[in-house]
């Protein structure tokens, strides 16, 4: 039973250090699938060693036989295990990503902030549904273009994004809305991108 009881402890301790410190950089999370946990997870790992020493140490006290009582800490251990692995992935994939790449402006409006003299360097605002960004943009003509146009985001180099000014019929269209995401896409889509 003590040996039971110190795997059942081991777990625990193992499942607190997860939770306070971290998953220790990753370094038992072996096999992770696509979803940012593995069946060898620290959580997963703690959780199965509580379970088995928890069962194995019930297990005794009810007085079943020392094999008995390991197969039922095993079986134990498995379906604790496989139902933290479970959940701690289906916690995993309901957390949001704010990723953003430049690459995904092309196409979509933005609004020069900060003039593009010819030839130079200027700033646009481009926003979506996850916030607004100030990037770097140049002409794609060379031409200036005033602070305050509507412009359309023609192609990304580097951290520069190459703007053209938009159409009459999308600063009409935009007039008075900040384009999202979805709008400026769908504007984007239409015109051949």
């Amino acid at each position: 039973m003590l040996i039971y009881f110190g795997i059942a402890l081991l777990g625990l301790l193992l499942l607190i250090v997860t939770l306070v410190v971290g998953e220790l950089d990753d370094l038992l999370d072996f096999g992770a699938d696509g979803d940012g946990v593995g069946p060898f997870n620290g959580k997963v790992l703690a959780a199965s060693l509580t379970a088995f020493g928890s069962a194995g140490m019930l297990a005794t006290y009810y007085d079943r036989s020392p094999v008995t009582g390991a197969l039922i800490a095993a079986a134990a251990a498995i379906v604790v295990g496989a139902l933290a692995w479970w959940l701690i992935g289906l916690f995993y994939k309901q957390q949001a990503t704010t990723d953003f790449s430049v690459s995904w402006t092309r196409g979509r409006l933005a609004e020069v902030t900060t003039a593009i003299p010819e030839g130079g360097l200027g700033q646009v605002l481009y926003r979506d549904a996850t916030g607004s960004r100030q990037l770097l943009a140049r002409s794609r003509e060379g031409d200036g273009i005033p602070a305050g146009q509507l412009v359309r985001i023609v192609d990304v180099v580097g951290s520069t994004v190459i703007v053209e000014p938009a159409g009459e019929a999308e600063q009409a269209g935009a007039a008075g809305s900040t384009p999202e995401r979805g709008e400026a896409g769908a504007r984007g889509q239409g015109a051949g991108s």
